[in-house]
Protein backbone atom coordinates (compact mmCIF):
# COMPACT_ATOMS: atom_id res chain seq x y z
CA UNK A 1 0.00 0.00 0.00
CA UNK A 2 1.02 3.82 -1.09
CA UNK A 3 1.52 6.11 1.86
CA UNK A 4 0.45 8.65 -0.14
CA UNK A 5 -2.73 6.74 -1.06
CA UNK A 6 -3.09 5.73 2.58
CA UNK A 7 -3.02 9.60 3.88
CA UNK A 8 -5.28 10.86 1.32
CA UNK A 9 -7.92 8.04 1.88
CA UNK A 10 -7.92 8.47 5.78
CA UNK A 11 -8.05 12.65 5.23
CA UNK A 12 -10.82 12.12 3.89
CA UNK A 13 -12.03 11.73 7.99
CA UNK A 14 -12.41 14.50 9.55
CA UNK A 15 -10.42 15.35 13.49
CA UNK A 16 -10.70 17.67 15.79
CA UNK A 17 -6.56 19.33 16.89
CA UNK A 18 -5.36 19.28 20.53
CA UNK A 19 -2.48 20.55 21.84
CA UNK A 20 -1.02 18.27 24.13
CA UNK A 21 0.94 20.52 27.15
CA UNK A 22 3.28 19.36 29.84
CA UNK A 23 6.56 21.30 31.85
CA UNK A 24 9.99 20.67 30.54
CA UNK A 25 12.54 20.12 33.65
CA UNK A 26 13.44 24.22 33.45
CA UNK A 27 9.57 25.01 34.00
CA UNK A 28 9.24 25.53 30.51
CA UNK A 29 5.99 25.16 28.74
CA UNK A 30 6.80 22.35 26.19
CA UNK A 31 3.99 20.75 23.58
CA UNK A 32 3.39 18.91 20.32
CA UNK A 33 0.20 19.51 18.25
CA UNK A 34 -1.93 16.06 17.65
CA UNK A 35 -4.72 15.38 15.30
CA UNK A 36 -5.10 11.70 17.03
CA UNK A 37 -7.29 12.30 20.02
CA UNK A 38 -10.02 10.21 21.31
CA UNK A 39 -11.86 9.45 24.62
CA UNK A 40 -11.22 5.91 25.76
CA UNK A 41 -13.58 4.38 28.83
CA UNK A 42 -15.75 6.80 31.00
CA UNK A 43 -15.10 4.37 34.49
CA UNK A 44 -12.50 5.11 34.82
CA UNK A 45 -12.44 8.76 32.85
CA UNK A 46 -9.94 7.81 30.22
CA UNK A 47 -8.29 9.26 26.71
CA UNK A 48 -5.84 8.67 24.85
CA UNK A 49 -3.67 10.57 21.93
CA UNK A 50 -1.54 8.58 18.89
CA UNK A 51 2.29 10.56 18.65
CA UNK A 52 4.82 9.94 15.93
CA UNK A 53 6.93 7.73 18.22
CA UNK A 54 10.34 9.31 16.25
CA UNK A 55 8.67 12.95 17.27
CA UNK A 56 11.42 15.23 19.24
CA UNK A 57 8.33 17.12 20.47
CA UNK A 58 6.82 13.49 22.16
CA UNK A 59 10.35 12.71 23.43
CA UNK A 60 10.39 15.97 25.45
CA UNK A 61 6.46 15.16 26.99
CA UNK A 62 7.20 11.79 27.67
CA UNK A 63 10.46 12.62 29.47
CA UNK A 64 8.88 15.52 31.34
CA UNK A 65 6.91 13.13 33.69
CA UNK A 66 3.71 11.37 34.21
CA UNK A 67 1.42 14.17 33.86
CA UNK A 68 0.38 15.98 30.78
CA UNK A 69 -2.90 18.51 29.98
CA UNK A 70 -5.01 18.39 26.30
CA UNK A 71 -6.14 21.55 25.06
CA UNK A 72 -8.61 21.45 22.79
CA UNK A 73 -8.05 24.33 20.14
CA UNK A 74 -11.18 26.56 18.64
CA UNK A 75 -11.45 27.64 15.18
CA UNK A 76 -9.66 30.69 15.99
CA UNK A 77 -6.70 28.96 17.14
CA UNK A 78 -5.02 27.92 13.54
CA UNK A 79 -2.16 29.93 14.26
CA UNK A 80 -1.24 28.88 17.29
CA UNK A 81 -1.55 25.15 16.14
CA UNK A 82 0.29 25.81 13.27
CA UNK A 83 3.27 27.49 15.59
CA UNK A 84 3.44 24.23 18.21
CA UNK A 85 3.88 22.20 15.38
CA UNK A 86 6.88 23.77 13.80
CA UNK A 87 10.34 22.61 15.35
CA UNK A 88 11.68 24.91 17.29
CA UNK A 89 12.97 25.39 20.86
CA UNK A 90 10.36 27.41 22.68
CA UNK A 91 7.29 26.88 20.82
CA UNK A 92 5.23 28.91 23.23
CA UNK A 93 6.80 32.41 23.14
CA UNK A 94 3.76 34.85 21.91
CA UNK A 95 1.18 32.30 23.30
CA UNK A 96 -0.57 32.80 26.35
CA UNK A 97 -1.58 30.97 28.72
CA UNK A 98 -2.64 29.59 32.45
CA UNK A 99 -2.07 27.22 34.79
CA UNK A 100 -4.91 24.31 35.52
CA UNK A 101 -6.07 23.35 38.58
CA UNK A 102 -2.69 20.11 38.14
CA UNK A 103 -0.74 23.06 37.59
CA UNK A 104 -0.26 21.92 33.44
CA UNK A 105 -0.08 25.02 30.67
CA UNK A 106 -3.47 25.43 29.59
CA UNK A 107 -3.70 27.56 26.09
CA UNK A 108 -5.92 30.85 27.07
CA UNK A 109 -8.80 30.90 24.89
CA UNK A 110 -9.13 26.84 24.22
CA UNK A 111 -12.13 24.92 23.94
CA UNK A 112 -11.26 22.93 27.17
CA UNK A 113 -8.71 21.63 28.82
CA UNK A 114 -8.02 18.09 30.26
CA UNK A 115 -5.77 17.04 32.84
CA UNK A 116 -4.65 13.14 32.82
CA UNK A 117 -1.68 11.17 34.49
CA UNK A 118 -0.17 8.52 32.14
CA UNK A 119 -2.11 5.41 32.37
CA UNK A 120 0.07 3.27 29.51
CA UNK A 121 1.75 3.38 26.82
CA UNK A 122 1.89 0.98 24.35
CA UNK A 123 3.56 0.50 20.51
CA UNK A 124 1.84 0.49 17.55
CA UNK A 125 3.63 0.64 14.37
CA UNK A 126 5.30 3.65 14.09
CA UNK A 127 3.68 5.62 16.63
CA UNK A 128 2.47 5.15 20.24
CA UNK A 129 -0.83 4.40 21.79
CA UNK A 130 -0.90 7.24 25.21
CA UNK A 131 -3.23 6.79 27.33
CA UNK A 132 -4.44 9.07 29.99
CA UNK A 133 -6.41 8.76 33.29
CA UNK A 134 -8.36 12.26 33.54
CA UNK A 135 -7.82 14.10 36.37
CA UNK A 136 -9.52 17.75 35.59
CA UNK A 137 -10.89 19.07 32.74
CA UNK A 138 -13.43 22.23 32.12
CA UNK A 139 -14.61 24.15 29.21
CA UNK A 140 -12.68 27.35 28.85
CA UNK A 141 -14.31 28.71 25.89
CA UNK A 142 -17.55 27.72 24.45
CA UNK A 143 -16.75 28.27 20.77
CA UNK A 144 -16.49 26.18 17.24
CA UNK A 145 -13.06 23.74 17.58
CA UNK A 146 -10.95 23.36 14.86
CA UNK A 147 -10.80 20.43 12.69
CA UNK A 148 -8.37 19.37 10.42
CA UNK A 149 -9.96 17.58 7.16
CA UNK A 150 -8.29 17.05 3.56
CA UNK A 151 -4.74 18.57 4.32
CA UNK A 152 -6.66 21.78 5.71
CA UNK A 153 -7.61 23.49 8.56
CA UNK A 154 -11.23 24.53 9.03
CA UNK A 155 -14.21 24.91 11.22
CA UNK A 156 -17.48 23.34 11.79
CA UNK A 157 -21.05 24.68 10.71
CA UNK A 158 -23.56 22.86 13.08
CA UNK A 159 -26.55 21.27 11.00
CA UNK A 160 -28.65 23.60 12.81
CA UNK A 161 -27.62 26.41 10.52
CA UNK A 162 -28.24 24.46 7.39
CA UNK A 163 -31.35 23.58 8.47
CA UNK A 164 -33.69 23.30 5.70
CA UNK A 165 -31.31 25.03 3.73
CA UNK A 166 -30.92 21.85 0.80
CA UNK A 167 -29.94 24.86 -1.48
CA UNK A 168 -26.73 25.01 0.77
CA UNK A 169 -25.34 21.42 -0.03
CA UNK A 170 -24.36 22.25 -3.58
CA UNK A 171 -22.60 25.62 -2.49
CA UNK A 172 -20.82 23.82 0.76
CA UNK A 173 -19.08 21.50 -2.00
CA UNK A 174 -17.64 24.27 -3.65
CA UNK A 175 -16.51 26.24 -1.37
CA UNK A 176 -14.23 22.96 0.01
CA UNK A 177 -12.47 22.83 -3.64
CA UNK A 178 -11.74 26.65 -2.94
CA UNK A 179 -10.34 26.42 0.59
CA UNK A 180 -6.73 26.27 -0.22
CA UNK A 181 -7.58 29.77 -2.23
CA UNK A 182 -9.00 31.05 0.75
CA UNK A 183 -6.05 29.77 3.05
CA UNK A 184 -3.45 31.29 0.75
CA UNK A 185 -5.00 35.01 0.73
CA UNK A 186 -6.11 34.69 4.47
CA UNK A 187 -1.89 33.71 4.84
CA UNK A 188 -0.83 36.58 2.68
CA UNK A 189 -2.47 39.17 4.74
CA UNK A 190 -2.47 37.72 7.92
CA UNK A 191 -6.29 38.47 8.42
CA UNK A 192 -9.81 36.18 7.73
CA UNK A 193 -11.29 35.16 4.73
CA UNK A 194 -14.74 34.04 4.88
CA UNK A 195 -17.26 32.19 2.10
CA UNK A 196 -20.62 34.01 1.86
CA UNK A 197 -24.09 32.14 0.25
CA UNK A 198 -27.23 33.82 -0.11
CA UNK A 199 -29.76 31.20 0.67
CA UNK A 200 -33.61 32.47 -0.57
CA UNK A 201 -33.20 36.45 0.77
CA UNK A 202 -30.58 35.89 3.19
CA UNK A 203 -26.99 35.73 3.51
CA UNK A 204 -25.13 33.12 5.38
CA UNK A 205 -21.81 33.08 6.17
CA UNK A 206 -20.40 29.59 5.58
CA UNK A 207 -16.59 29.14 6.07
CA UNK A 208 -13.84 30.79 7.70
CA UNK A 209 -10.03 30.53 7.77
CA UNK A 210 -7.59 32.52 9.11
CA UNK A 211 -8.36 35.19 12.07
CA UNK A 212 -9.31 38.90 11.81
CA UNK A 213 -8.26 41.77 14.47
CA UNK A 214 -12.01 43.23 13.83
CA UNK A 215 -13.73 40.12 14.95
CA UNK A 216 -16.22 41.08 17.80
CA UNK A 217 -17.28 37.05 18.03
CA UNK A 218 -15.86 33.81 18.27
CA UNK A 219 -16.71 33.22 15.36
CA UNK A 220 -18.84 34.70 12.09
CA UNK A 221 -19.54 31.20 10.69
CA UNK A 222 -23.51 30.67 10.76
CA UNK A 223 -23.87 34.73 10.76
CA UNK A 224 -26.91 35.09 8.65
CA UNK A 225 -28.02 38.60 7.54
CA UNK A 226 -31.28 40.21 5.62
CA UNK A 227 -30.66 40.47 2.07
CA UNK A 228 -31.36 44.17 2.11
CA UNK A 229 -29.20 47.27 0.77
CA UNK A 230 -26.07 48.09 1.20
CA UNK A 231 -25.49 44.33 2.16
CA UNK A 232 -25.14 41.33 -0.57
CA UNK A 233 -24.47 44.25 -3.20
CA UNK A 234 -22.04 41.61 -4.71
CA UNK A 235 -25.13 39.33 -5.11
CA UNK A 236 -27.54 42.13 -6.40
CA UNK A 237 -24.62 43.55 -8.82
CA UNK A 238 -24.27 40.14 -10.71
CA UNK A 239 -27.82 38.19 -9.82
CA UNK A 240 -29.49 39.51 -12.93
CA UNK A 241 -33.10 41.95 -12.71
CA UNK A 242 -34.80 39.16 -10.72
CA UNK A 243 -32.15 39.11 -7.76
CA UNK A 244 -31.48 43.18 -7.80
CA UNK A 245 -35.53 43.54 -8.04
CA UNK A 246 -35.59 41.42 -4.16
CA UNK A 247 -32.92 43.23 -2.87
CA UNK A 248 -34.42 46.38 -3.69
CA UNK A 249 -37.43 45.38 -2.63
CA UNK A 250 -36.24 44.93 1.10
CA UNK A 251 -35.86 48.88 1.60
CA UNK A 252 -38.63 50.81 3.12
CA UNK A 253 -41.49 51.29 0.63
CA UNK A 254 -41.36 54.90 1.57
CA UNK A 255 -37.96 55.12 0.35
CA UNK A 256 -38.12 57.77 -2.42
CA UNK A 257 -37.03 56.46 -5.80
CA UNK A 258 -33.83 58.80 -5.31
CA UNK A 259 -32.58 55.59 -2.99
CA UNK A 260 -33.41 53.19 -5.43
CA UNK A 261 -31.54 54.58 -8.26
CA UNK A 262 -28.43 55.51 -5.91
CA UNK A 263 -28.62 51.22 -4.88
CA UNK A 264 -28.91 50.48 -8.94
CA UNK A 265 -25.66 52.71 -9.82
CA UNK A 266 -24.00 51.38 -6.97
CA UNK A 267 -24.49 47.38 -8.39
CA UNK A 268 -24.02 48.62 -11.67
CA UNK A 269 -20.63 49.86 -9.92
CA UNK A 270 -19.44 46.63 -8.40
CA UNK A 271 -20.47 44.47 -11.30
CA UNK A 272 -18.29 46.90 -13.50
CA UNK A 273 -15.18 46.77 -10.77
CA UNK A 274 -15.50 43.56 -9.78
CA UNK A 275 -15.83 43.33 -5.95
CA UNK A 276 -17.66 45.67 -3.60
CA UNK A 277 -15.83 47.84 -0.53
CA UNK A 278 -16.70 48.30 2.74
CA UNK A 279 -15.23 51.29 4.96
CA UNK A 280 -15.69 51.53 8.93
CA UNK A 281 -16.06 49.74 11.41
CA UNK A 282 -18.31 50.85 14.19
CA UNK A 283 -21.50 50.11 12.23
CA UNK A 284 -20.22 46.90 11.04
CA UNK A 285 -19.22 45.90 14.17
CA UNK A 286 -22.88 46.72 15.73
CA UNK A 287 -24.34 44.92 13.08
CA UNK A 288 -21.96 41.71 13.45
CA UNK A 289 -23.08 41.93 17.52
CA UNK A 290 -26.90 41.81 16.72
CA UNK A 291 -26.46 39.42 13.90
CA UNK A 292 -24.27 36.96 16.73
CA UNK A 293 -27.22 37.19 18.88
CA UNK A 294 -29.91 36.80 17.02
CA UNK A 295 -28.45 33.60 15.71
CA UNK A 296 -28.30 32.61 19.56
CA UNK A 297 -31.79 33.48 19.99
CA UNK A 298 -31.26 36.03 22.40
CA UNK A 299 -34.51 37.94 23.11
CA UNK A 300 -32.38 41.15 23.88
CA UNK A 301 -32.31 42.04 20.33
CA UNK A 302 -35.18 41.70 17.35
CA UNK A 303 -34.77 41.97 13.37
CA UNK A 304 -35.64 45.21 13.11
CA UNK A 305 -32.51 46.54 15.64
CA UNK A 306 -30.75 44.79 12.70
CA UNK A 307 -32.47 46.12 9.73
CA UNK A 308 -32.50 49.76 11.57
CA UNK A 309 -28.18 48.89 12.22
CA UNK A 310 -27.99 47.92 8.23
CA UNK A 311 -29.58 51.13 7.32
CA UNK A 312 -26.88 52.71 8.84
CA UNK A 313 -23.80 51.91 7.32
CA UNK A 314 -24.72 54.74 4.71
CA UNK A 315 -21.63 55.79 2.34
CA UNK A 316 -19.12 53.56 3.96
CA UNK A 317 -20.62 50.81 1.95
CA UNK A 318 -19.23 51.06 -1.52
CA UNK A 319 -18.00 54.57 -1.96
CA UNK A 320 -17.97 55.34 -5.49
CA UNK A 321 -14.22 57.05 -4.91
CA UNK A 322 -11.51 56.75 -2.72
CA UNK A 323 -9.01 59.79 -1.90
CA UNK A 324 -5.66 58.64 -2.94
CA UNK A 325 -4.11 60.88 0.15
CA UNK A 326 -6.16 59.53 2.66
CA UNK A 327 -6.36 56.50 5.23
CA UNK A 328 -9.32 53.87 5.81
CA UNK A 329 -10.86 51.64 7.90
CA UNK A 330 -11.05 49.21 5.72
CA UNK A 331 -13.83 46.61 7.16
CA UNK A 332 -13.75 44.19 3.88
CA UNK A 333 -14.11 43.54 0.45
CA UNK A 334 -16.22 41.36 -1.34
CA UNK A 335 -16.13 39.36 -4.75
CA UNK A 336 -18.34 36.97 -6.51
CA UNK A 337 -17.07 33.73 -7.72
CA UNK A 338 -19.33 32.25 -9.97
CA UNK A 339 -21.20 28.79 -10.25
CA UNK A 340 -20.92 26.49 -13.91
CA UNK A 341 -24.42 27.95 -14.89
CA UNK A 342 -23.23 31.65 -14.36
CA UNK A 343 -25.06 32.71 -10.98
CA UNK A 344 -22.69 33.97 -7.97
CA UNK A 345 -22.75 30.26 -6.25
CA UNK A 346 -21.12 32.78 -3.49
CA UNK A 347 -18.42 35.31 -2.55
CA UNK A 348 -15.25 35.45 -1.10
CA UNK A 349 -14.33 38.25 1.69
CA UNK A 350 -11.34 39.44 2.75
CA UNK A 351 -11.56 41.34 6.36
CA UNK A 352 -9.12 44.73 7.09
CA UNK A 353 -6.73 45.25 9.70
CA UNK A 354 -8.26 46.82 12.97
CA UNK A 355 -5.77 50.40 12.15
CA UNK A 356 -6.83 52.83 8.60
CA UNK A 357 -4.38 52.18 6.41
CA UNK A 358 -3.21 53.83 3.06
CA UNK A 359 -5.87 53.89 0.22
CA UNK A 360 -3.06 52.16 -2.22
CA UNK A 361 -3.48 49.20 0.51
CA UNK A 362 -7.31 49.23 0.33
CA UNK A 363 -7.38 48.82 -3.28
CA UNK A 364 -4.11 45.96 -3.72
CA UNK A 365 -6.03 44.16 -1.00
CA UNK A 366 -9.43 44.36 -3.14
CA UNK A 367 -7.62 43.51 -6.51
CA UNK A 368 -5.59 40.55 -4.66
CA UNK A 369 -9.44 39.12 -3.20
CA UNK A 370 -10.55 39.79 -6.92
CA UNK A 371 -7.91 37.94 -8.27
CA UNK A 372 -8.68 35.11 -5.99
CA UNK A 373 -11.96 34.93 -6.82
CA UNK A 374 -11.68 34.37 -10.38
CA UNK A 375 -8.86 31.20 -9.41
CA UNK A 376 -12.07 30.17 -7.38
CA UNK A 377 -14.26 30.70 -10.70
CA UNK A 378 -12.00 28.55 -12.55
CA UNK A 379 -11.53 25.68 -10.00
CA UNK A 380 -15.22 25.09 -9.65
CA UNK A 381 -15.59 25.03 -13.24
CA UNK A 382 -17.47 28.38 -12.97
CA UNK A 383 -18.80 31.07 -15.92
CA UNK A 384 -18.33 34.36 -15.99
CA UNK A 385 -21.60 36.15 -17.03
CA UNK A 386 -21.17 37.07 -20.79
CA UNK A 387 -18.09 35.39 -21.47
Amino acid sequence: MLPAQFRQVLGQYPTGVVVVTAFAGDGVPIGMTVGSFTSVSLDPPLVAFLPDRNSSSWRGLRESGKHFCVNVLGNHQEDICRLVAVRKENKFDGVSWHKSPGGLPVIDGCVAYIDCTVESIFEAGDHDIVVGRVRHLDIESPVEPLLFFRGGYGSFIPLSLAAGDADLVEQLALIDVVRPIMEELASRYDTEVTAVCLVRNELLLTAAVGRSETAVTPTRVGQRLPFMPPVGSVFAAHGGDKVLSAWLSNLDESAPEEVNNHYREMAERIRSQGYSLAIGHENAAAIERSASRLNVGDPGVNPGSLHAAIKELGEGYNPPNLNPESKYSFRLASAPVFAPDSHVAFTLNIWGPSAPIETADVLERASALKEAAERATAAIGGLVPGC
